[in-house]
């Protein structure tokens, strides 16, 4: 009987360690979003129902408890903490939020855009950051997070550099240069749902919201727009 050459077998090794690595992150994968749709799509609404309130609305009641009026990083870090410990939330988290920092001490914004405010963690973290005289408009669909995130933004000492829209967004960017004074937009923040981001960035351009693509690079450069899509958005 023949036996297998040696590099043969290892290679018929590695193959098989391999896809067992690949089995194993993909089930990983499949529970991770089973734990999602099961807290989103079974304990949240019980929770809902039981305490008479939503989770955003918990979120808010308790930054409004525990943290610090006036001190945004102290809402920052309360949404964390409620977050990570108590209610699972789609905020970009402190993680992300680093990325979203770097960038924006980076870029200097003074017209800031952002879609899908959700209940203000973002809005709060970049407004934050703004030089003196810049501003953040943010576009939120849902009346209910936009004034949770106004609620937000106002107990954070923000109100004067952040503008809550409530609206969707491919009815609200044609109206930014009548209706909000925007002539220009220096970076935008895509946080609403993944299939409008590569609508809105074209309706953007075509209203001649952004004033060149290098100011715009971020998301506009193939490779890069992938790698933030994939760093703050998945």
């Amino acid at each position: 009987m023949l036996e297998a050459p040696p590099l043969l077998l290892a290679a018929g090794a590695l193959v098989l360690v391999l896809l067992a690595l690949l089995w194993l992150l993909q089930a990983l994968r499949l529970w991770g979003l089973f734990i999602i749709g099961w807290n989103e799509l079974v304990l949240h609404p019980i929770r809902n129902l039981l305490m008479g309130n939503s989770k955003e609305q918990r979120i808010l009641h308790h930054v409004l408890q525990h943290a610090v009026a006036g001190d945004p990083q102290s809402v920052l870090d309360t949404i964390d903490a409620y977050c990570s410990q108590k209610e699972w939330a789609m905020n970009v988290g402190d993680k992300k939020g680093q990325i979203v920092d770097a960038v924006l001490r980076e870029q200097r914004p003074l017209v800031l855009l952002e879609l899908g405010a959700y209940c203000g963690y973002s809005a709060v973290r970049m407004a934050r950051l703004l030089l003196p005289g810049a501003r953040l408009l943010t576009i939120e669909l849902n009346p209910d997070y936009a004034a949770i995130t106004q609620q937000m933004v106002d107990f954070a000492g923000l109100q004067d550099r952040v503008t809550v829209v409530v609206g969707a967004s491919e009815d609200i960017i044609p109206q930014l240069k009548k209706k909000y004074d925007v002539d220009i937009v220096d970076m935008v923040f895509l946080d609403h749902w993944k299939d409008r981001y590569l609508p809105d960035t074209l309706l953007l351009e075509s209203r001649g919201a952004v004033v060149t693509m290098k100011d715009f690079s971020v998301f506009l450069d193939t490779r890069r727009y992938k790698n933030w899509a994939y760093k703050i958005f998945s």
